[in-house]
C-alpha cells in the first residue's frame, strides 16, 4: 500500500497564476496546475539551485523505465479552505435518471473527498444529487460538488461575505446547510481567471500595443494542493528534497509570468488522503497526466472500465543560450482519467521532448500515472474515449 504526503499551496498576497491552455493563445488560464508543468518547475529549480547537474541528478531516478520512482507527483488542484477537490473522475455516477438531471454535470469540473470515494467505490449519489435531500451542495455555480458534512473544511474567511445578519451569528455555518445558504455557495468562487490587460512598447518607435494575459485568482482561504505517492514507503532524503525545491520554487513562482510576481507561494503539509490502492490488474484512475509507454499500449486502454480523455501537450521551450522553440508534441491521458493496469507499475515514463535539431540536453516531459484503485464496474461499465 503506498504512502502519501500532499502540500498546501496558499498564493502570496496579491498573487496570481497562470497556466496557459493550450489553443488559447495567453488569454486564457487553467484553474489548476499539471503534473507534468509542476515536475518542470521543480526540475527548473533544482538547476537554478545547482546547475546542470542538479538537474540530473533529481531527473536521474525518473529516467530509468526499469526502476520505480521514489514518488509519484499528482497535478495541482484547487482547494477550498481545508477542502482538497479532485477532478470529476471518468466513472460512471450511480445516480436514478430523473428529468434535468443531466444539468447538474453539465459544468462539473471537481469533486469533494467525499463525493470523490464514492464515485470510485461506484456507491449511490442520489442523496447528493437531489435537492430535496440537501445532503449535497454545489460551489462555482456548479463546477464543484461536495457535501453538507464538508462544509466545515470550507475558509473561515467566506465568513465576510455573507449577509450582514449572518456574519453575527455563531453558528454561520449551520446557516449554510439551509436552502438559502446552500444558494449563496453556489455563487462563491474557489478561483476566478480573468484576462489582464498588459502594454508592451517598441524599442526603435516607441509605439505601444496592448495585450491581454490570463489571470488566475484564488478566493480567501483558498488555493492549490498536490500530493506525492511514495509507492515504496517514504523516503526521507527524497521527502526532503522535494519540500527544499518546493520552497524555493515559492519565491521563484510556479506557471508562467512569474517576471511580473505571478506564481508565488507559501506551503504546509496537509492531511493525509484516504485513497484506495488498486487491485492488481484492475482498473486505476489518474491524479496527474499519463503518458504510457509503448509495451503498455494497448492494453491500459482497453477493458470495459478503461474511460479516459486525451490532451495534445506541446508547449515551448526557453533555455539558456537557445532560442524559443516549440517542444515535440505528445498525447496524454487527462487528470480523471481511468486505465486498465497490468502488472505493479508504475505506469507511464519521462519522455523527451526535445525539438528537432536539438543536440544539447534533454527536455523532459512528465508522464507518470499517479493512481487510484477504482472499483470494477462489470456489465455496466463500457470504456469510451473523449477527444
Amino acid at each position: 500500500m503506498p504512502q502519501w504526503t500532499t502540500y498546501h499551496l496558499t498564493p502570496k498576497p496579491g498573487a496570481g497564476f497562470h497556466f496557459g491552455l493550450r489553443g488559447l493563445e495567453q488569454e486564457s488560464s487553467a484553474s489548476h496546475c499539471p503534473s507534468d508543468t509542476l515536475f518542470a518547475a521543480l526540475v527548473a529549480t533544482a538547476a537554478n539551485l545547482d546547475g546542470d547537474a542538479g538537474a540530473r541528478a533529481f531527473t536521474k531516478p525518473f529516467e530509468d523505465e526499469n526502476r520505480e520512482p521514489p514518488w509519484l507527483l499528482t497535478s495541482a488542484f484547487p482547494r477550498a479552505g481545508n477542502l482538497p477537490l479532485y477532478p470529476f473522475p471518468f466513472v460512471r455516477v450511480e445516480l436514478t435518471e430523473k428529468p434535468g438531471q443531466r444539468k447538474l454535470f453539465k459544468n462539473l469540473r471537481y469533486v469533494s473527498p467525499a463525493i470523490f470515494a464514492r464515485i470510485i467505490n461506484r456507491q449511490p449519489l442520489d442523496e447528493y444529487a437531489d435537492k430535496e435531500k440537501e445532503k449535497g451542495v454545489f460551489l462555482q455555480r456548479g463546477q464543484v460538488w461536495l457535501t453538507v458534512d464538508e462544509i466545515d473544511a470550507l475558509p473561515g474567511a467566506w465568513r465576510e461575505l455573507t449577509p450582514n445578519d449572518v456574519k453575527k451569528r455563531k453558528g454561520w455555518r449551520k446557516w449554510l446547510t439551509g436552502e438559502e445558504g446552500r444558494q449563496w455557495l453556489r455563487e462563491q468562487k474557489v478561483w476566478q481567471s480573468t484576462p489582464v490587460d498588459r502594454v508592451t512598447v517598441d524599442r526603435v518607435a516607441s509605439a505601444s500595443a496592448i495585450y491581454r494575459i490570463g489571470r488566475t485568482v484564488y478566493a480567501p482561504g483558498c488555493g492549490l494542493w498536490f500530493g506525492a505517492q511514495w509507492p515504496d514507503g517514504i523516503d526521507t532524503g527524497a521527502q526532503t528534497q522535494l519540500e527544499t525545491l518546493l520552497s524555493h520554487l515559492g519565491d521563484r513562482g510556479l506557471g508562467g509570468e512569474r517576471s511580473v510576481g505571478y506564481g508565488q507561494f507559501t506551503w504546509e503539509t496537509g492531511a493525509l488522503p484516504n485513497l484506495p490502492g488498486h487491485a492488481p490488474d484492475g482498473p486505476a484512475l489518474t491524479l496527474a497526466r499519463y503518458l504510457p509507454r509503448k509495451e503498455e499500449l494497448p492494453a491500459v486502454l482497453q477493458g470495459d472500465d478503461a474511460s479516459y480523455r486525451l490532451a495534445a501537450v506541446a508547449g515551448w521551450l526557453n533555455a539558456p543560450g537557445h532560442r524559443a522553440q516549440r517542444r515535440r508534441q505528445v498525447r496524454v491521458l487527462t487528470e480523471g482519467s481511468v486505465f486498465q493496469t497490468s502488472g505493479a507499475g508504475p505506469w507511464g515514463r519521462l519522455a523527451d521532448v526535445c525539438p528537432d535539431g536539438w543536440n544539447s540536453h534533454s527536455i523532459w516531459r512528465y508522464g507518470y500515472a499517479c493512481p487510484v484503485g477504482v472499483k470494477r464496474g462489470g456489465e455496466n461499465a463500457k470504456a469510451h474515449t473523449t477527444l
